[in-house]
């Protein structure tokens, strides 16, 4: 049975990971910072203890406490794990209210948010991504995907959001490096722009849904290979520009 541990796994995204995977019969460990408050994801393991499908294992970790990130990393330590989902992420400031979206705007900006976002948009998936490479090194398939933005973007993003914008791009940097650091050991690195999905992020109104965002990004992870680490794509397999 293959396994993918996936971060910010209890809604969204995350959550479309875990279902779609589970159901496939993949071994899920879906990690998120509140499991006692993550009905839908603890109600997905309960069914997949009782299912003929993949099993679900829900734990705890914050991806910006590195206690936390190395605890789980103890925990698990020596098992593969074939696919490693960096996931988990925050918006940074926004709202209904206009004034929270000017603080991630020039002239605005607000710098103590601009900490938090970058602390775990960024820096999170990086530790995380050290803590469990010796895990993706002694599996079968050897990736590690995050997903990010095209607002990450630098050719083709456009809206002057500072703070996520620029969390996500250094997260895609921070792949790129990863993809040069972990070739050798036949590791492939890449990130995702999962398109406008309708999650509490992209909101109600977002034209993707989960379920084909999640869909379009397993299947290219399906078919990843050495060639394509260093990668950003949309998950309908179209290329990012850096």
């Amino acid at each position: 049975m293959p396994t993918v541990l996936v971060t910010g796994a209890n809604r969204g995204i995350g959550l479309g990971f875990v279902r779609q995977y589970a159901t496939e019969g993949w071994e899920v460990i879906a990690c998120c910072r509140s499991p006692q408050s993550a009905d839908d994801l603890n109600a997905l393991a309960t069914q997949s203890a009782t299912s003929s499908g993949g099993r679900v294992q829900v734990e705890q970790m914050d991806v910006a406490d590195h206690a936390s990130v190395d605890a789980l990393a103890k925990k698990y330590a020596g098992k593969p794990m074939d696919v490693l989902i960096n996931n988990a992420g925050v918006p940074g400031p926004r709202g209904d209210n206009r004034e929270f979206i000017f603080k991630q705007m020039f002239g605005t900006i607000d710098y103590a948010a601009w900490d938090d976002v970058f602390r775990i948009n960024t820096m999170g998936a990086l530790k995380v991504s050290e803590a469990f490479a010796e895990n993706v090194a002694a599996s079968a398939e050897k990736k590690i995907v995050a997903v990010s933005s095209t607002m990450g973007s630098i050719q083709e993003g456009t809206m002057p959001v500072f703070i996520y914008g620029s969390s996500k791009a250094a997260s895609n940097w921070v792949v790129s490096m990863m993809a040069h650091e972990l070739k050798d050991r036949g590791i492939i690195a890449m990130t995702f722009c999962p398109g406008h999905v309708r999650t509490d992020m992209g909101g109600p109104e977002a034209p993707v849904e989960v379920e084909d965002s999640v869909s379009g990004m397993r299947k290219i992870i399906a078919g990843l290979t050495l060639d394509d680490t260093g990668s950003f794509k949309r998950f309908d397999g179209e290329t990012v520009a850096w």
